[in-house]
C-alpha cells in the first residue's frame, strides 16, 4: 500500500499534502506533563525531576552519537530518540520552574494562609488591576463597592525579622480605598500588609491576597500610557457605529468586550463566533502579514520587509496589552505567518511544537488554562486534520469553499474536547456561521487596527477607517445573532468524563478516517481504514444531531434547577433525600417530565403552584409522571371548586391546599416561607394573586443557607407593596417575575440583591420576554442573569466556595408559546 502511495501521479500529488511530521509531539507532551505536574510541586522536587530527566536525556544523546547509529536523521535514529526528546523538553520546563522560584512557598505564606493572619509582602502586578463593583451577596447589609485585582509575582515576603526571596505568583484583590494615589498598571510595585488563603493545586496565582492596609507604592509603572489613549479614542469612534458594531469591533481589534451586553454575548457564543471578539494568533497573524504584504509591494527586500513587520507586531502587543495571552497570541500567530510565509506548510507541526515547548518553559501555568489548550488544539486541528481535509474536498468543490470549510470544522473537532469540559454543550451551527463570517476578518483585523493608529493623526481619516471596519462587523453581529435564534442552535452534551471521552474519540475516528493512524497493518489495513471512516462519519453525523440529546445525564451535584419549559415556568430545588421542591410546572407535562428525569429526581416532596395560569400549572400531569408526590400548594385569585390535582406513581390522588401569606414548611435541607399574596393587597389579576415564596436550603462549607425567591408573576404593584411592607429582603437567587415582562418591576432586583437572576422565558416569544427595563435593572444592579431561551435548562450548584452555573442549551424542537389558554399574560 505504501508503495501505491509513492506511485501516485503528480497531480493527485499536489492534491493530497505530505505526510505530517509528528516526532516533535514527543517534545510537547513532555514539556506539558511537566508544566501540569511541575507547577504543583515544591522546589526540592523540582531539582529532583529536573536533574534526573537531563541525565535521561543526557544518556540518550550520548547514545544517538555512537558510531554504530551512522548519521543523525530518520533513517538512522533508533527508537529511544524519541522518548529521550520528551525527558529533555520535561527537563527544561522543571529548569525553568526551579530559576524561576515558582516552587518556592514561602513559610510565612503557608503559615499565614493555615492561622489567617496577615503578612507583609512585595509584589510587582504581571497585569493592569482590574476593576468591578463588587457586592458581598452573603451579606445581609450588601453594599456595593469598587474592588480591584491584580495578578502579581511576590518579590519578597516578610517573615521570622527579615525578607525572604520568593518568585510565587499570587493574586491580590484590594478596594478602591486602599489604592493610593498614583495609578498602578502592569509592572508597578508595591508593598502591602495582606491576608492569605491557598488557592487551588496547579493554579497559577499560588495564593490570594487580601489588602488589610493601604497599598504603599514602591516603583512606577512601565504601562505606556500612549497606548491606551489609543485604546480609549478608538472604543469612543466606534461609538458612533450602530449596533452591534458599536459594541463588537473593539473586541475584535483588541479585545475590549466592555461594550457587549449579555444578550450579544450569548447570541455570540451559542454561534460559535466569541472566539472572533478575543485577541488570538490569527489577529497577530493578519497584522503581521499585511505588513509583510506592504512592504513587499514597496519592493523592500526580504530582511528589512521582516523587520518592519516584527516592529508592526510589538507595536500590537503593546496595543493590546502585554499579558500572558496576549504574549501567546503573538508568539503563535507569527509562527503560522511566517509559516504560511514561507511556504513550509509540512514544518508547520513543527514549528508549532517548538514554541509550545518555549512558552511552557517561559510560563508552565499555561498548560493548565482553557485558552491556551484551545489555542494549541486549534492550530493543530488544522495542521493536522485541516490540510488532508481541504484536500479531500476539494475533489468536489472549489478550494475557496474546501479550505473554509476544512479549518473551520478541523478547528472545531480539535477543540471539541476542551469546550464540552467546559461547557456540555454544542455549537450546532458554529462551521457555517465561521464560513460566513470568514471573508470579513481580515479585513475588519486590518482595517481596525490601522484605525488605532490613524486616530492620532488623521481623525477624518481614523473614522473613515472605523467605519471600513465598523459595517463588516456589523454583518458579523446580525450573522451571530441569526444563528443563534435557529432551532438547536446549541445541542446538550454529556457531563463529565463520558463527554470528554466520547470528544476525544471523534478526535480520534477523525485522524483513523485521514490515514494519520494506522491501527492495523498488511492487508487488515485497508480493511481498518475504510472502517474507521464510517465511524468517523457516525461519529460527526452524531455531531448534527446528537443521539447523547436522548440519553439522560448523569446525577449532578445541583442546587436548584430553571427549567426550559418555553414560555412558562418550572422551577427545581434539590431536597436531598426527600427529593425535590417543584416550584410550577410549565404548560406542557413533557416539558417538565423531561427535565425531572434529566435531573434524575425520583421524588417531589412539594409542589408550588404560584397561581392558575397554564403556563404555570398546565404541566402538572407530568410531575407525577413515574415518580410519587407527597404534596401540592397553590394559590389564585378566586378559590376554584377544582384545585389543582394529580395522580402520581403509586396512584394516588393529590389534591393540592391553597396557602396564604405567613404558611412555612420544610423539606429535608429545604424551608419555606410564603410571603406574598398579602390580605387585601394590590389586585390587577391572576398575576397578582401569584405565591412569593422565599426557599432556603443548607450548603456544605458555609455557616448559613442559599435563599432563593421565587416570584411568580407578580406584577410590579403588587410587589412594590411586598417591598414597601418590608416583606422582601436579600436573597442569593432570584426567580425574575413574570417572565421578565416590563409589568413585573424595575424595584425588586436592587431591593433583593441578588448574586444571580433566573429568567424563564420562551425563545421568540411574541410578549417581547423579557423586557429592555428589566434587563437594564438587573444591569445596573450587577446582577449575573441567565435565560432560558439563551441558555435552556439552567443549573445552579455550589462548590463549596460559591455559587456556580452550567446550562443544557435551548430544546431545539420546541417553537415558541404564543400564551397561556386561559388567564392572560
Amino acid at each position: 500500500m505504501h508503495a501505491a502511495l509513492s506511485r501516485r501521479s503528480k497531480g493527485e500529488s499536489d492534491l493530497e499534502p505530505g505526510r505530517v511530521d509528528l516526532r516533535g509531539c514527543w517534545a510537547l507532551a513532555g514539556a506539558w506533563v511537566a508544566a501540569l505536574g511541575g507547577v504543583q510541586l515544591g522546589q526540592l522536587h523540582q531539582v529532583f525531576w529536573a536533574v534526573g530527566l537531563w541525565l535521561v536525556a543526557g544518556a540518550g544523546l550520548l547514545a544517538l552519537l555512537r558510531p554504530r547509529h551512522g548519521r543523525l536523521g530518520p533513517a538512522a535514529t533508533p527508537s529511544f530518540a524519541a522518548p529521550a526528546l520528551g525527558c529533555a523538553a520535561a527537563a527544561l520546563v522543571f529548569t525553568q520552574l526551579f530559576l524561576s522560584g515558582a516552587g518556592t512557598n514561602p513559610d510565612s505564606l503557608e503559615q499565614a494562609a493555615r492561622a489567617g493572619t496577615p503578612v507583609r509582602i512585595q509584589l510587582s502586578f504581571t497585569e493592569a488591576p482590574r476593576a468591578s463593583l463588587q457586592t458581598d451577596k452573603f451579606s445581609e447589609d450588601a453594599r456595593p463597592h469598587r474592588q480591584f485585582t491584580v495578578a502579581a509575582r511576590a518579590l519578597v515576603v516578610a517573615g521570622n525579622g527579615s525578607w525572604r526571596i520568593s518568585g510565587v505568583p499570587v493574586r491580590l484583590s484590594y478596594p478602591e480605598s486602599r489604592a493610593p494615589d498614583i495609578p498602578l498598571a502592569g509592572g508597578s510595585t508595591v508593598e502591602v500588609l495582606a491576608t492569605v488563603s491557598n488557592s487551588e493545586p496547579g493554579d497559577r496565582q499560588r495564593f490570594w491576597l487580601n489588602a488589610s492596609a493601604d497599598l504603599l507604592p514602591l516603583g512606577k509603572s512601565t504601562a505606556p500610557g500612549v497606548f491606551q489613549g489609543m485604546r480609549e479614542r478608538f472604543v469612543g469612534a466606534s461609538d458612533a457605529l450602530p449596533q452591534p458594531a458599536r459594541a463588537l469591533l473593539p473586541g475584535m481589534v483588541f479585545g475590549d468586550r466592555s461594550g457587549a451586553d449579555e444578550e450579544l454575548s450569548e447570541a455570540m457564543k451559542v454561534a460559535g463566533l466569541s472566539h472572533l471578539s478575543a485577541v488570538s494568533g490569527a489577529n497577530c497573524a493578519m497584522v503581521l502579514g499585511f505588513v509583510i504584504s506592504v512592504g513587499r509591494l514597496l519592493g523592500l527586500g526580504r530582511l528589512p520587509t521582516l523587520g518592519l513587520g516584527l516592529a508592526a507586531l510589538l507595536g500590537f502587543v503593546f496595543l493590546v496589552g502585554y499579558e500572558p495571552s496576549v504574549l501567546r497570541a503573538a508568539v503563535m500567530g507569527t509562527i503560522a505567518a511566517v509559516g504560511l510565509h514561507a511556504s513550509r506548510g509540512r514544518n508547520a507541526m513543527a514549528a508549532l511544537t517548538l514554541a509550545v515547548v518555549v512558552l511552557l518553559a517561559i510560563d508552565p501555568w499555561l498548560a493548565g488554562e482553557p485558552a491556551f489548550q484551545l489555542s494549541v488544539l486549534a492550530t493543530a486541528g488544522i495542521v493536522i486534520i485541516g490540510r488532508p481535509m481541504a484536500a479531500r474536498l476539494n475533489r468536489w468543490v472549489p478550494s475557496i469553499v474546501s479550505d473554509g470549510t476544512a479549518i473551520a470544522l478541523a478547528s472545531q473537532i480539535a477543540c471539541l474536547p476542551v469546550l464540552v469540559a467546559l461547557s456540555p454543550a454544542f455549537s450546532l451551527y458554529s462551521v457555517p456561521a465561521n464560513l460566513l463570517v470568514s471573508p470579513f476578518i481580515s479585513l475588519i483585523t486590518v482595517a481596525g487596527t490601522l484605525a488605532v493608529v490613524v486616530l492620532m493623526v488623521f481623525p477624518l481619516a481614523g473614522m473613515a477607517l472605523v467605519w471600513l471596519a465598523g459595517m463588516p462587523t456589523m454583518v458579523v453581529g446580525l450573522v451571530g445573532t441569526w444563528i443563534a435564534a435557529l432551532p438547536g442552535a446549541l445541542r446538550p452534551w454529556p457531563v463529565g468524563v463520558a463527554g470528554v471521552l466520547l470528544a476525544w474519540g471523534i478526535v480520534l475516528g477523525t485522524l483513523l478516517a485521514l490515514g494519520h493512524v494506522h491501527p492495523a497493518a498488511g492487508s487488515w489495513q485497508s480493511r481498518m481504514g475504510l472502517a474507521a471512516q464510517g465511524v468517523v462519519t457516525g461519529l460527526l453525523l452524531g455531531l448534527l444531531l446528537p443521539v447523547t440529546a436522548l440519553v439522560p445525564a448523569p446525577a449532578v451535584d445541583w442546587m436548584v434547577v430553571s427549567c426550559d419549559v418555553g414560555q412558562g415556568d418550572g422551577l427545581l430545588i434539590n431536597a436531598g433525600d426527600a427529593g425535590a421542591v417543584v416550584v410550577d410546572t410549565g404548560k406542557t407535562a413533557e416539558d417538565i417530565a423531561a427535565c425531572l428525569k434529566h435531573m434524575r429526581v425520583t421524588r417531589v416532596a412539594a409542589l408550588f403552584i404560584t397561581h392558575r395560569h397554564a403556563d404555570h400549572d398546565g404541566g402538572i400531569a407530568g410531575v407525577g409522571d413515574r415518580r410519587p408526590v407527597d404534596k401540592i400548594y397553590y394559590s389564585a385569585a378566586d378559590d376554584p371548586a377544582d384545585p389543582p390535582h394529580l395522580t402520581d406513581s403509586r396512584g394516588s390522588l393529590v389534591t393540592a391546599s391553597q396557602l396564604g401569606s405567613g404558611a412555612t414548611g420544610a423539606a429535608g435541607p429545604v424551608v419555606w416561607k410564603v410571603l406574598g399574596p398579602i390580605p387585601d393587597g394590590v389586585f390587577t389579576g391572576e398575576n397578582d394573586a401569584s405565591l412569593v415564596v422565599r426557599f432556603e436550603i443548607e450548603a456544605d462549607g458555609l455557616q448559613r443557607r442559599i435563599s432563593i425567591l421565587a416570584t411568580g408573576d407578580m406584577e410590579d404593584e403588587a410587589m412594590d407593596q411586598l417591598i414597601d411592607k418590608g416583606l422582601i429582603g436579600h436573597a442569593d437567587i432570584l426567580k425574575v417575575s413574570h417572565h421578565g415582562a416590563e409589568n413585573g418591576g424595575v424595584r425588586t432586583a436592587p431591593t433583593v440583591r441578588p448574586a444571580l437572576a433566573l429568567i424563564s422565558v420562551g425563545a421568540d416569544n411574541t410578549y417581547g420576554h423579557p423586557s429592555d427595563e428589566a434587563l437594564q435593572a438587573l444591569e445596573e444592579n450587577h446582577v449575573a442573569v441567565f435565560r432560558t431561551d439563551l441558555r435552556g435548562t439552567i443549573i445552579v450548584g455550589w462548590d463549596g466556595k460559591s455559587l456556580r452555573v452550567s446550562s443544557l442549551g435551548p430544546t431545539a424542537e420546541r417553537t415558541s408559546t404564543r400564551g397561556p389558554s386561559k388567564g392572560g399574560e
